[in-house]
């Protein structure tokens, strides 16, 4: 469905994108990742024909964005970081704006809208004036005009920025929503922390494809390269610590209440120390990789110069 060839782009006279080679079949989801600089916006901006590639070639759906432009455009919807400002204008007006100009009339016009703030979780809500959304509904209705011509490919520009919990769990909803109908999504994902919702995950590191996989620890996992982890059992850290200590590596009670560990996966899971931990008797809450595993592996690979 997508396929970066060699793709290299430069913006101000300095190439921030060198020769990335990917493929992305239809009905994936793809974070993109890494550091602030890595180039993970102009290879998006670069996918929705927002700016020109330098070297090699970029095909969505069988067509070029250099010599296929418009052709590509029909195939995706793009969905920037934040809604412009947009006085005076209710939900529905922004998004028939968008419907007619992508060709839209009638019965065929009206469907769109409504179907897209359905899906957006906007329904009802369309006669609401942009200024007086809150940032999530402002996200979704975003999303929402990027719905309408139902494109094949919806490129998100950090989607979970800014989203408190229930809107979070919405827009993850949606991507998820969005490749069971078959379609394929691409997203920046700024903090790293990856959802479920996303199949598989691409790495740049200064602007270059560090890695790329399923989005699971275990594809990337190594010997000699452990995952920090966190348990957190209240009031007993330092009780944790202690079964910890001849079972993993930099054992350390963060506070009272929870505990950090490098696990090598490839020699002792970390359901085993979990397990160690609950039977000395010990309430764990909750445990997992911390920071999130895609996050660590960003460091990794950065701090390994890719």
């Amino acid at each position: 469905m997508i396929r970066f060839d060699r793709v290299s782009i430069e913006r101000a006279g300095v190439i921030v994108v060198r020769g990335v080679e990917l493929s992305i079949e239809g009905g994936q989801a793809l974070a993109v990742i890494g550091r602030s600089g890595s180039g993970r916006s102009s290879l998006l901006a670069a996918l929705a024909t927002a700016i020109p590639i330098h070297g090699g070639d970029l095909v969505v759906g069988g067509h070029s964005v250099r010599t296929e432009g418009a052709a590509v455009r029909r195939l995706i919807g793009y969905v920037p970081a934040r809604l412009a400002s947009w006085p005076a204008v209710r939900a529905d007006e922004f998004l028939e704006l968008f419907a007619v100009s992508a060709g839209l009339r009638g019965k065929p016009l009206r469907a769109a809208i409504d179907t897209a703030l359905e899906m957006a979780g906007l329904a009802g809500a369309g006669h609401t004036p942009i200024d007086r959304l809150s940032d999530g509904h402002a996200r979704r209705l975003l999303m929402a005009r990027a719905l309408l011509h139902a494109p094949q490919v919806l490129i998100l520009d950090d989607p979970f920025a800014g989203l408190d919990p229930v809107e979070r769990t919405e827009t993850e909803r949606l991507v998820g929503d969005a490749t069971l109908m078959g379609r394929t999504v691409v997203a920046t994902i700024d903090d790293c922390c990856v959802p479920a919702c996303f199949s598989r995950i691409a790495v740049l590191v200064e602007g270059r494809l560090a890695a790329h996989g399923p989005a699971h620890p275990e594809h990337f996992e190594s010997r000699g390269s452990p995952w920090r982890h966190r348990i957190t059992c209240p009031g007993s850290a330092e009780a944790a610590a202690a079964v910890l200590a001849p079972l993993a590596v930099d054992v350390r009670a963060v506070d009272a209440h929870a505990v950090d560990c490098d696990v090598d996966p490839e020699r002792r899971p970390f359901s085993e120390l979990v397990a160690a931990v609950v039977r000395a008797g010990i309430a764990v809450d909750a445990a997992g990789h911390h920071p999130h595993w895609a996050a660590q592996l960003v460091e990794r690979l950065a701090s390994a110069g890719g």
